[in-house]
């Protein structure tokens, strides 16, 4: 068919095809390189990131490199490739990117590692960093490789070697990220990170410490700034020695996170800057200096936003809601900063922060006493999505999450409905986060079953559980979930002292009660309402039982106030067991009834379907009244398709 007078189109897509198909393999690519030319000059009257030129270059890889046997234009090509890889990655799209990079050092000379030098290091360098986001570790490794073998200088290698860490320890390949990033390092002429507890190091801290304290925030954020390439490539190299010690080795964190910030403060501000504030607040922090530590996340989200990086943003949210907000703001807002967080960290193309941010978005979700159903429904959607683009950075995270969410929701021995999910139980990945030595995830493994296990009262699993003495031994970054993990510890451990009548266990819940008295200091929101319940339970194991009534009631009011209505129904159920103790039977069962009624706002079905049969066993002379019998009726009714019922615990 004519169209106009200079322009004419075929009649249907299938004679488009069949002539298309009567061509050779060679004429194709010819034409298509052709009219890839012709395209790319054409894009020139338009802008170098017009779609005429994403249409040209596909045109021209389409045609190949066979094609061409002139030096010049492969190697424009080349860089063309370049150019249109590097906007795509500005787009997130990275697998288009890859793509791209790929094709333009298929387009390089067989000796270009001499005569386009340049060239070749910057296409291997973007390809390379286009397969980490991707998660492909074998392209990783292929470029990276690649660059460390031809490479002439230090300078030219550095992108390559961050880049083989950064993949590693995306991977969870935590021990060999760790030994590449040592033996990078020392060829930049650093030592190797030094362990907590050496005397020397303790005293860099302290008076790094000072040194923060005597500076105004205007005087440290107005820091002259640096560009340098092996300062830069040194603070990113630290950074990722930040989440690998995070994980295997917490003892090194505080030596990673001072030299970042003696960097930072002797040699120039730097686009890590911000992360190096935040990670140094978390070390002190862990320390116990809340007030230094909350400053210096402070001072890094300023940082970050006056330097202008929304990338950076992301980062440094990831690092400073989950181990330092929680001092000062309240658990609920934290998980709207993750969320912003990892909204931020996807519209720029950083990958690794938007996974780790949405991965803390469920977990705190779940530790405020956000609704279950969308923690369960968003957590496995996430893992879905991890699993599809093979992501394993966040996915053990936001794996422990979600099984908790369906435990306290479905029961304790549904590991079946993981499955629907398709993913490994919590055993398996226990297994998992020991054998690589993930001391962080394994940890954080035992915490939630510390939860889980307190709120479905099978004390015999608990007996083992010690959070409190890892925290003071080990000195890992405060995670709320270690805080709250603390709290269940302390309510664990007078619940068995009751049972039992051993003094240790009283002890081991003064401890607790002693530990989160001290964040109570900073934040009455996120902690008035468990020190009170503590002090409850404190009193009652003590035989103090006026006292320990007062708590119990004050407790109730703080979660209420302060929006924790999964806490205000274990300070209920806790107060109707305390009654019942004491032969208050109507009083203890208007707690209990109370309890119920939390847990089920709280969306934790399995767990209010406990405290029923608590009720059934203790009040069947009551609870058979027509009102109750109603209640409890019309929920099995209404949330027996979202659920299954399990008694058998």
């Amino acid at each position: 068919d004519r169209v106009g007078t200079e322009e004419y189109r075929f009649v249907h897509d299938r004679v488009q095809q069949a002539a298309y198909e009567m061509m050779t393999e060679d004429r194709r690519r010819e034409n298509h390189m052709a009219f890839g030319l012709a395209i790319c000059s054409e894009s020139m009257n338009y802008g170098n990131d017009s779609e005429l030129m994403f249409t040209a270059i596909n045109q021209i890889n389409r045609g190949g490199p066979g094609v061409l046997v002139d030096f010049r234009p492969k190697s424009a090509i080349s860089a063309l490739n370049l150019k249109v890889g590097r906007r795509s990655a500005t787009l997130t799209d990275f697998a288009y990117a890859y793509f791209c990079f790929k094709n333009g050092i298929s387009f390089l000379n067989e000796d270009h590692w001499k005569h386009q030098y340049q060239l070749s290091i910057d296409l291997h360098d973007a390809a390379a960093d286009a397969a980490c986001a991707l998660s492909d570790t074998t392209g990783v490794q292929s470029y990276s490789q690649a660059v460390l073998s031809h490479a002439t200088s230090l300078e030219d290698k550095l992108n390559a070697m961050f880049t083989m860490v950064k993949s590693l320890r995306m991977t969870l390949s935590l021990a060999e990220a760790e030994i590449y990033a040592v033996r990078f390092l020392m060829e930049l002429g650093e030592e190797e990170p030094r362990m907590s507890g050496n005397p020397q190091l303790d005293s860099d801290i302290s008076s790094m410490i000072v040194t923060v304290s005597s500076m105004t925030d205007d005087s440290i954020l107005n820091l002259k700034q640096s560009q340098d390439k092996k300062l830069l490539m040194l603070m990113n190299l630290y950074h990722e020695f930040f989440y690998i010690f995070q994980m295997v080795d917490p003892s090194r964190l505080s030596s990673v996170s001072l030299r970042m910030v003696q960097l930072s403060f002797g040699c120039g501000i730097t686009e890590l800057s911000p992360l190096a504030f935040a990670q140094f607040g978390v070390v002190v922090l862990s320390g116990g200096n809340a007030i230094v530590g909350y400053r210096m996340g402070s001072l890094a989200l300023k940082l970050a936003r006056n330097l202008c990086a929304p990338r950076l943003i992301s980062s440094v949210i990831a690092v400073v809601q989950p181990y330092l907000a929680w001092v000062a703001e309240p658990l609920q807002t934290i998980t709207e900063s993750h969320q912003h967080g990892h909204t931020l960290g996807a519209q720029c193309g950083d990958v690794s922060s938007s996974t780790l941010n949405y991965a803390w978005f469920c977990m705190a979700k779940l530790l405020s006493g956000g609704d279950l159903e969308v923690v369960r429904r968003e957590s496995c959607r996430f893992l879905k999505e991890l699993r599809s683009k093979k992501q394993n950075w966040g996915f053990l995270c936001a794996s422990i999450t979600y099984l908790l969410s369906v435990a306290l929701i479905e029961g304790p021995n549904s590991d079946v409905l993981v499955g629907n999910c398709d993913l490994p139980s919590e055993t398996h990945i226990f297994a998992f986060a020991v054998e690589r030595k993930h001391e962080l995830i394994s940890f954080g493994i035992r915490t939630h079953r510390l939860i889980r296990n307190f709120l479905f009262r099978q004390y015999d699993e608990m007996s083992n559980s010690s959070i409190l003495s890892y925290l003071l031994e080990r000195k890992p970054p405060l995670h709320s979930l270690f805080i709250i993990g603390v709290f269940y510890q302390g309510l664990t451990s007078y619940c068995i002292a009751r049972r039992t009548r051993d003094d240790i266990w009283t002890t081991r819940g003064n401890a607790a009660l002693t530990f989160i008295q001290h964040w109570s200091h900073s934040s009455q929101w996120n902690f008035q309402n468990k020190v009170l319940l503590l002090q409850a339970e404190k009193s009652f194991t003590c035989g103090n039982l006026t006292e320990a009534q007062n708590f119990y009631k004050d407790s109730i009011t703080s979660a209420r106030r302060h929006k924790f209505i999964h806490e205000e129904g274990v300070s209920h159920e806790l107060s109707g067991l305390f009654f019942l103790d004491r032969g208050l039977r109507d009083k203890a069962h208007e707690e209990l009834l109370h309890s119920v009624r939390c847990f089920r706002t709280w969306g934790a079905y399995a767990v209010a379907d406990r405290v029923n049969i608590l009720i059934g066993d203790n009040f069947s002379d009551t609870t058979c009244s027509e009102g109750h019998v109603c209640e409890t009726a019309s929920h099995t009714a209404e949330d027996s398709t979202k659920r299954r019922y399990y008694l058998d615990f």
